[in-house]
């Protein structure tokens, strides 16, 4: 009887053990990821009610990030900002997984540094929002961003360029 207690006692901590809290089923995606996979231009951003245009440096390609998924760059995310008016650049280079309605993004080996919530995803528009603190008072402002193809290099496809008027948006976003 003993046996049986201890026995019973231990398949219910075993079982306990293997609490399925542990691994969550993994979130539906909201997204086609495939549709990521090319290069993007900021064009517009919502701030606190405004709409407001990207400022890219007028003497150089505009400021762009890219999806990657190949065999030679598994989920990579490519960000490009121009600084100046001799078109120097800042590259950085992150993977990204896509989860639920969102892609985290990782430096390194599972440093997550970044979440876009992806709001609208089609081949000719990227809309997702992400907190920042625009206005530098130590909170996060919620930001709305669009995104449009963009392929300087030509390594997805043709250019792709906006025309609205909006007030121009008041800092670079980066990383």
């Amino acid at each position: 009887m003993h046996k049986k207690i201890l026995f019973v006692s231990f398949f219910m901590l075993l079982l306990a053990s293997c609490n399925s809290d542990e691994n969550p089923a993994p979130k539906p995606l909201t997204f086609e990821p495939e549709l990521l996979l090319r290069g993007w231009t900021y064009d517009a951003i919502l701030w606190d009610g405004t709409l407001y245009a990207y400022d890219h440096n007028p003497n150089c390609y505009r400021d762009f990030f890219r999806f990657r998924n190949n065999n030679e760059q598994v989920y990579q995310f490519e960000e490009t900002t121009f600084l100046n008016t001799i078109c120097s650049s800042s590259q950085t280079v992150l993977t990204w997984e896509p989860v639920g309605n969102h892609i985290n993004f990782y430096f390194g080996a599972g440093n997550k540094v970044d979440t876009y919530e992806i709001i609208s995803l089609t081949t000719e528009l990227l809309t997702y929002a992400i907190d920042r603190d625009i206005d530098k008072d130590g909170k996060n402002d919620h930001l709305i961003i669009t995104a449009i193809p963009y392929d300087p290099y030509s390594s997805y496809g043709p250019k792709t360029k906006k025309n609205i008027q909006l007030k121009v948006f008041p800092t670079k976003l980066k990383f």
